[in-house]
């Protein structure tokens, strides 16, 4: 073998073993790089679960304060406006002749604004002398009753009254149905009859 030969093998072997050490770091480098892919890869479905888990949660408590609560405070007021709705209907067709300014008095109560005054004066020239002259006793009860709008401060509700009269001329009660839709406006904190319309 000739000195150029043996030259040239140790130079071949110099960079073998150079391509070899520079290949050893790269693989060295990696190595952490890959591990933490490696581990990536086969914990991707609990990272998965959690992310659906937190997206979940958070639809969730979106939901809740978005629109559960929101829902939950129209019910509430709905319910609210349906008993002042049917107290109130009730107590403006309730009356009996021995029991006048009571039944009035309770009547003007539940009553607000320009029907409040329309009330007023209708139970006093027509009502009062006719319950007095004939004995006319009138009793009304709630079938049913139902919201139509409810606002912050206005409401209308859809109620259905059955009303039993009785007078000195017919002792047996006669009955009749009817619906009214019953508009309301809160007032200091009370909603209050403002508009009664038999439909």
């Amino acid at each position: 073998m000739s000195t150029s030969t043996a030259e040239a093998d140790t130079e071949n072997t110099d960079d073998v073993n150079e391509i070899e050490a520079s290949q050893a770091v790269i693989d060295e480098s990696s190595e952490p790089q890959e591990r933490w892919i490696h581990r990536l890869s086969r914990r991707w479905r609990p990272i998965a679960v959690v992310c659906v888990l937190l997206a979940s949660a958070s639809s969730a408590a979106a939901l809740y304060f978005g629109v559960y609560r929101v829902d939950h405070g129209n019910a509430g007021a709905s319910t609210t406006v349906i008993d002042a709705a049917s107290d109130g209907s009730v107590a403006l067709l309730s009356y009996a002749p021995d029991s006048l300014d009571r039944d009035f008095a309770d009547a003007r109560s539940r009553l607000t604004g320009d029907f409040l005054a329309y009330y007023s004066e209708f139970a006093d020239k027509f009502v009062a002398p006719a319950a007095k002259q004939k004995d006319i006793r009138a009793t009304a009860s709630v079938v049913r009753a139902a919201p139509i709008a409810v606002q912050s401060d206005t409401a209308e509700v859809l109620v259905y009254l059955n009303q039993a009269t009785t007078s000195r001329d017919n002792p047996e009660p006669a009955q009749a149905a009817s619906a009214v839709k019953v508009g309301l406006t809160k007032v200091d904190g009370n909603w209050l009859i403002s508009s009664f319309t038999p439909i």
